[in-house]
C-alpha cells in the first residue's frame, strides 16, 4: 500500500497545525509556504478534513484553520481512513467466493488488516508531532 499525496499532505496538514496550535486560525497559504505544498490541493485536503471532523474553517478577514480538537484525540489509523478511503487489504467476500480465495483472504489479508489496525489504531497525532525523531523535522 501507498499513502496517497492526499494522505501525506493531509498528514502534513494536521502536524503543522499541531506544531503552530494557538486560539487563531492558521490561513492555509501559510501552512503551504512552511511546508512546501501547492495551497490549491491543500485546500481540497482541508475540506475533506473539516467534513471528517478534524479541522474547523473560520470565514473572514483573519480566518483560515483549527484543529476541531486536540491532537491527543486524533487517531493516525482513522485520519488515513478518511483521506485514503477504506485503507483495508482484505475485499468484502464475493457471493461465489473460491476456496482458495477465502484462504487467502482469512489467512492473509484479514491479519495484515489486523496487524496494521493494531500498530497504528493507538497512535495519535500527539504521538507522530512528540516522536524523538521529528523534532529534526521541523
Amino acid at each position: 500500500m501507498k499513502v496517497s499525496t492526499r494522505g501525506r499532505y493531509g498528514l502534513r496538514l494536521l502536524v503543522d497545525l499541531a506544531e503552530h496550535a494557538s486560539d487563531l486560525p492558521v490561513a492555509l497559504s501559510q501552512v503551504a509556504g512552511r511546508q512546501d505544498l501547492s495551497e490549491k490541493y491543500l485546500q481540497q485536503v482541508a475540506l475533506l478534513l473539516t467534513r471528517g471532523g478534524y479541522l474547523v474553517s473560520v470565514k473572514g478577514a483573519g480566518g483560515g484553520y483549527l484543529l476541531s480538537r486536540k491532537p491527543e484525540q486524533m487517531l493516525i489509523y482513522d485520519i488515513f481512513d478518511l483521506l485514503e478511503g477504506n485503507i483495508a487489504f482484505a475485499e468484502i467476500p464475493q457471493k461465489e467466493e473460491t476456496a482458495i480465495q477465502r484462504c487467502i483472504r482469512i489467512h492473509f489479508f484479514e491479519k495484515l488488516d489486523e496487524k496494521v489496525r493494531n500498530t497504528f489504531e493507538g497512535v495519535t497525532l500527539a504521538d507522530v508531532t512528540k516522536a524523538e525523531w521529528f523534532t529534526y523535522m521541523i
